[in-house]
């Protein structure tokens, strides 16, 4: 089991400081609150792996927060408590997205299984989305994730007035690669020019392959053409074929296009840059 950050809601102090001390003993760390409008303001400021939260509880009620808690963190696991299961059921509980319910009082042995339960299960959803999203060979974004992302920085270039620098990347040769050292020194052809991008380029540009010998970037250059980064990438091309064992040379062949406002105009680069 990792080491999770927790959300503890509980109007009774007794039961904050008990749940508290448990995940404490298992390499957990906490933050508590006694209602449900004080959970969101901190929740707002600060992220959570899980959260723990009672129904019954003055201000806002559990399952009021629990449905709020889901439109602000859709995939936040979260534990509904309750000492009132005549009035309040699990379905209600889980309708309103929580993942596990459980009635007071609790055994401190059903609670912790309950929630490595509800923590197993979150990790292997999102094992599976990654890999749903992910380019299996390369471990690039794949062309679906790309494009979900792609909308979310346009939005955000709109709201900032930053403009982004689109890279269309296509590397080269890579038919005769594989008909002449076959398909495995294909993939490592790939799988090189992806770590070549992945080194070239920051952790919050978008690096995705979109197809066999195709990559796409989306950067929010620092310059007005991306001219750095284009330096940046032919040089680390370079020195990629200047250690490396292949008897061939990676080389691509890119495509710019500067998207966003500043004169009113999308700024297309029609010309490709090749390596070669």
């Amino acid at each position: 089991m990792g080491s999770y950050r927790v959300l503890i809601v509980d109007d009774e102090e007794q039961v904050r400081n008990l749940i508290v001390s448990l995940f404490s003993n298992y390499g957990h760390s906490c933050e508590t609150a006694k209602d449900g409008i004080e959970a969101l303001e901190i929740i707002k400021k600060n992220s959570f792996d899980s959260a723990v939260i009672d129904i019954v509880m003055p201000a806002m009620d559990g399952i009021t927060l629990t449905r709020e808690l889901v439109n602000l963190h859709p995939d936040l696991p979260i534990i509904i408590m309750t000492g009132h299961a005549d009035e309040h059921s699990a379905e209600s509980a889980i309708a309103a997205g929580g993942r596990e319910f459980i009635k007071k009082p609790f055994s401190i042995d059903e609670f912790i299984l309950r929630f490595d339960k509800m923590m197993r299960d979150h990790r292997g959803e999102e094992e599976l989305l990654a890999l749903s999203l992910t380019d299996e060979l390369t471990g690039l974004y794949n062309r679906r994730r790309f494009f979900v992302l792609t909308d979310q920085y346009l939005k955000l270039s709109v709201r900032t007035k930053k403009r982004l620098l689109l890279l269309f990347i296509d590397m080269n040769n890579l038919k005769w690669v594989n008909d002449h050292h076959g398909h495995k020194e294909g993939d490592q052809a790939l799988i090189g020019l992806a770590n070549i991008l992945k080194k070239t380029f920051r952790e919050s540009d978008i690096i995705a392959r979109i197809g066999g010998d195709e990559f796409v970037v989306l950067s929010e250059s620092a310059d007005e053409n991306g001219e750095i980064l284009m330096t940046r990438l032919v040089e680390n091309i370079r020195d990629y074929n200047a250690k490396g064992s292949q008897d061939y040379v990676l080389s691509i062949s890119v495509g710019r296009r500067l998207i966003g406002k500043k004169t009113g105009k999308e700024t297309r680069f029609g010309r490709d840059i090749n390596t070669d």
